[in-house]
């Protein structure tokens, strides 16, 4: 962490530290995603987008440091990164670091996305929204035993926890939408925003294959 503490921070909260994360963590998340890409989402690629990070603020830059060793992620836009491999990284500590500041008394990781190929701009994959939260919660369980024992206690431990949760709540929309759009071949739902039931990411009545799109006003919206 003294590489890490050295890292000059662009975020407006002086009193907060570095924004970084181990690098063994995310490797986590970037192992379970080449795992299971082939399956869910042949073709798509991994990004790592910032917590907490207006993207129209200054630019982002993410760091691998350890030692006197600093290695430039590449950026995916200016609120996401791509990790790369790198085996002295994994084997000694290194963490991964961000020119801004966290804000004080919050831990945050970085949001997982996957996005596969050929997508037109506001459609989501079911698939990549899938093997996106089968990433995450890797990643999450990797900080320890202490959340591994939470999500045992609720029943939630392992992919179960993806299986519950709502189709909205991963890579969700940027501002409110009226309605909720999947389509499956030649299956179409649609949900306005209040319905209470919302689809979950385990309803087998899905395929991976199936697109999600979000609209207000009758617009599409990213």
């Amino acid at each position: 962490m003294t590489a890490a503490t050295s890292a000059q921070a662009a975020d407006s909260d002086p009193a907060g530290e570095p924004m970084a994360w181990r690098y063994r963590m995310l490797q986590t998340a970037q192992d379970a995603f080449d795992q299971r890409a082939a399956t869910h989402a042949p073709g798509a690629t991994l990004s790592f987008s910032l917590p907490k990070v207006d993207a129209t603020q200054g630019i982002n830059t993410v760091d691998i440091v350890h030692g006197d060793k600093r290695i430039a992620l590449p950026m995916v836009s200016n609120n996401a990164f791509a990790l790369i491999r790198d085996a002295d990284a994994a084997k000694s500590g290194a963490m991964v670091v961000v020119n801004r500041n966290a804000h004080k008394g919050e831990v945050n990781h970085p949001s997982l996305q996957v996005r596969s190929a050929g997508l037109p701009a506001g459609v989501k994959r079911m698939g990549d929204l899938r093997l996106a939260c089968a990433a995450q919660m890797e990643m999450a369980k990797a900080e320890g035993l202490k959340l591994r024992a939470l999500l045992a206690t609720v029943g939630m431990f392992g992919l179960s926890v993806c299986d519950k949760i709502e189709v909205t709540q991963i890579d969700v929309p940027t501002g409110p939408y009226d309605t909720l759009t999947i389509d499956d071949g030649s299956r179409r739902l649609v949900q306005s925003a209040a319905q209470a039931n919302a689809l979950q990411l385990g309803d087998k009545n899905w395929s991976d294959n199936a697109r999600i799109s979000y609209t207000v006003s009758k617009h599409g919206v990213q």
